[in-house]
């Protein structure tokens, strides 16, 4: 009733309240946000993506998988040519700032979408992209329906700020081929789909980094403060700390929180081999890698933010963190730690990373078959709309572990092993009584009727009418007829058939 006109006809903006203002902001923002999905499918997004990938990258691409080599070995030859080298360091920021002009362009269409997209989606995290050696539609595919990949052009070109040439060229081409191979996944006309490459807003600018640097140093701090067990008002405290730690036993005598100094899970265990290793191989940039407190400090300022980014990727896109890299999800799990204790998520949020955690961590150890899954597999399961059964086979008994000890990822990573474990037994048991159906229908458990029962399947598979004549011949002995024996071949057939298409059956095909 307040909002008054002008004299040209338009409202008076002076006359129009915050309510109103917010509620056709709102309006607008909605009309925005569809307007944005139908100017262009996520499928199309990542058809133009893959395309540039493969225009630009194919000579690289086709070698590797005619030789059957990794995209870490085809790297590793690649940087071994000078001139390859030398090119694609002044080649590939000028390649970046086309792939960012790209994403800028549809990144709003892609995160809308997968915004309002109801299913299950994991946020990859922790590493610049997943390991090569396994493809994560193998492991977190199982359970999640939509896995969000970052671009490895966006994460990988501003490290040629901090790293060798030749050291960042060689992660560029390993990263992109990695990327490449999931072009067939990605693509797969299903929905929702099973993985998109779509980047951290993060990685898209360098103000939105600094902004992370910025939001990560109170984290940084806190990790610090746990370490040495005293308070730091400031990163720059902490700097000027760790700067007067000369050498290993100057950090170990400040150390209180010696089970959290870890800069690298894979350099031993104990903060003294962690020290050892990271004065030999660890690097510091723009700080003196002599000093052995620098290095406590890198991790600090690393890692922070890294576990950072990874929660706000999660947040953006509405789904759940996915690190597979174990020490990017210790210092994740520390970050949360830091940032007050459990954050309350629904059951299905925290039950997801349960599960993923278990999928992504025991791949190595108990369950060794998992990361050779074909994706195709993956894909045939949910073709045949089986995911919610899967995803309920591996998630069985993990919500009651989490009222329990939200925390505790080993206990329910336990679990999940054991539901697969369970799972397998009972597929292999099913495979085992369809053995002994088939043996019996031949006849081969019974001694003396082995070569009739053989006849007489013969019969009943190929409509020969003379071994099916035979058949009916030796059924009247007491031997089973022919009508008998094609009744039962249909249904161990349909049972056969039932078994191979159920979920355990495609899980477990490429183990057996």
């Amino acid at each position: 009733m307040a909002i008054r006109l002008r004299p040209d006809g338009l409202v008076d903006p002076t006359t129009v309240d915050g309510r109103i203002r917010a509620m056709t902001l709102a309006i607008r923002a909605f009309a925005y946000r569809e307007d944005s999905k139908k100017s262009v499918s996520l499928q199309k997004i990542q058809s133009v993506y893959f395309d540039f990938l493969f225009r630009e990258f194919d000579f690289l691409y086709k070698p590797m998988v005619k030789a059957d080599a990794t995209p870490a070995q085809a790297a590793a030859v690649a940087v071994r040519n000078d001139e390859l080298v030398k090119h694609c360091t002044k080649a590939l920021p000028e390649l970046a700032e086309g792939i960012r002009e790209f994403w800028s362009s549809v990144s709003d269409p892609a995160t809308f979408h997968l915004q309002d997209g109801q299913q299950f989606k994991a946020t990859f995290s922790g590493d610049l992209f997943p390991a090569h050696w396994e493809n994560v539609v193998s492991t977190a595919g199982l359970y999640i329906d939509t896995i969000v990949l970052p671009c490895p052009i966006l994460k990988i070109t501003p490290l040629f700020e901090a790293l060798p040439a030749k050291q960042v060229v060689e992660l560029f081409i390993k990263h992109v081929l990695n990327a490449m191979t999931y072009r067939d996944i990605a693509l797969a006309e299903i929905e929702p789909p099973l993985v998109v490459i779509s980047p951290n807003p993060r990685d898209m600018n360098d103000e939105d980094r600094e902004l992370l640097a910025e939001q990560s140093r109170p984290l940084s701090c806190d990790h610090g403060g746990y370490l040495f067990g005293r308070d730091f008002e400031s990163v720059e405290h902490l700097v000027d700390f760790c700067e007067e730690l000369p050498s290993i036993d100057a950090v170990l005598a400040e150390l209180k929180g010696a089970d959290r100094l870890v800069i690298n899970t894979e350099w031993g265990r104990g903060a003294r081999a962690q020290l050892v290793r990271a004065l030999k191989d660890g690097a510091t940039p723009g700080l003196n890698p002599a000093i052995a407190g620098n290095h406590v400090l890198h991790a600090c300022l690393g890692r922070m933010p890294q576990a950072l980014a990874s929660q706000q990727c999660a947040n953006h896109f509405g789904g759940t963190p996915f690190i597979g890299a174990e020490t990017s999800w210790k210092y994740f799990n520390w970050m949360l730690d830091y940032q007050g204790g459990v954050v309350e998520r629904p059951i299905d949020d925290r039950k997801s990373m349960h599960v993923m955690r278990a999928l992504s961590a025991e791949a190595d150890k108990n369950l060794e078959w998992l990361g050779n899954v074909p994706p195709e597999t993956v894909l045939n399961i949910r073709k045949a709309g089986l995911a919610e059964e899967l995803r309920s086979l591996l998630g069985q008994g993990v919500s009651e572990l989490i009222k329990v000890r939200p925390e505790n990822y080993f206990r329910t990573a336990d679990q999940v092993v054991e539901n697969l474990d369970r799972a397998f037994a009972a597929h292999q048991a099913s495979l085992k009584d369809a053995r002994n159906k088939k043996l019996k229908l031949y006849g081969i458990d019974v001694a003396s009727c082995l070569a009739a029962g053989t006849i007489g399947v013969a019969g009943a598979l190929t409509g020969n009418v003379a071994l099916g004549a035979l058949g009916g011949v030796l059924g009247m002995v007491g031997l089973p007829n022919l009508k008998d024996i094609r009744t039962k071949y249909k249904d161990l057939h349909a049972e056969q058939i039932a078994r191979a298409n159920s979920p355990t059956g495609l899980l477990f095909k490429h183990i057996l």
